[in-house]
């Protein structure tokens, strides 16, 4: 990979650069609306700064344990929900600490991937 970049982390930083674009015509919509402008930079901000981490960095090895398939990026609900709105109503949010959260939310989509209803007690799981 270029510069001894992942796959992974190249596809993330793509998706945090698209989201900003999506956020960007959000604010057009909404008569400039700055909470999407900020957004929209603080997911350029977190493209650059993951493209900045080493690839064997923890919290992308786990992201892409949890929120990829082999080298892309494919969040569940929790990840893009926040990720969409990274610095929206919060703007003093850290970089590495909204990786941590991710990490966290990757956790929970995975703990109820195609359980619907959460994890039920034992037996009564009709997918177990």
């Amino acid at each position: 990979m270029a510069d001894g970049l992942s796959a992974f982390q190249l596809d993330l930083a793509a998706f945090c650069r698209n989201t900003a674009v999506w956020r960007r015509r959000k604010a057009e919509e909404y008569d400039r609306d700055a909470r999407n402008l900020r957004t929209a930079s603080a997911l350029d901000d977190l493209a650059a700064h993951v493209l900045s981490l080493p690839p064997d960095d923890g919290r992308l090895r786990e992201l892409q344990r949890l929120a990829g398939t082999a080298e892309a990026f494919t969040p569940d609900q929790r990840v893009l929900y926040e990720l969409g709105r990274f610095r929206f109503h919060h703007a003093e949010t850290g970089l590495d600490p909204f990786l941590d959260t991710l990490v966290e939310l990757a956790i929970a989509d995975r703990g109820e991937s195609g359980r619907f209803g959460g994890v039920l007690p034992e037996g009564d799981d009709p997918w177990g």
